[in-house]
């Protein structure tokens, strides 16, 4: 079941390739008009946030994707696919935790910057979740919820 990334008001937040709920290989990405595959992350807003920005990242094999969100608090969700680089460069290790394929991923950030980080492979396969204005805890609990990580 593919989700738009436009859906509003679900109660959850859910960043789920195949690969990341353990379900298989990740679905093929649908081509842009150049014929490149579009890279796009499975997800739908959690409650209380709206669509900022979507960026379109185009390179030689793919278009990478990174949609942002922000809530009523200013706490903002930055998400990506297909966009390879250093994700929080620079922040500290707080702690590991567990995808829900069972890889376990660094979550890298202090204060009010968390950033987990972690590729399933393939054009598409580098994803990231960056979270600004949460609390370490928030930032995860919101991951746990979605399904995106394990609790614990």
């Amino acid at each position: 079941m593919r989700i738009s990334p436009i859906a509003r008001g679900s109660a959850t937040f859910v960043l789920a390739l195949a690969t990341a709920c353990g379900g298989g290989a990740p679905p093929e990405p649908a081509p842009d008009p150049t014929g490149r595959p579009k890279c796009e992350p499975e997800l739908m807003i959690p409650a209380g946030f709206r669509s900022t920005q979507t960026f379109e990242d185009p390179s030689a094999d793919r278009v990478g994707v990174r949609l942002s969100f922000r809530d009523d608090q200013g706490r903002e969700l930055h998400v990506f696919a297909g966009i390879r680089g250093e994700f929080g460069e620079g922040l500290p290790l707080a702690s590991q935790v567990r995808l829900a394929s069972g890889e376990e991923v660094r979550l890298l950030g202090k204060e009010e910057t968390w950033v987990i980080a972690w590729d399933t492979g393939g054009l598409c396969g580098s994803h990231a979740v960056l979270g600004n204005g949460f609390t370490e805890a928030e930032f995860v609990g919101l991951l746990q919820e979605s399904g995106v990580v394990t609790p614990g």
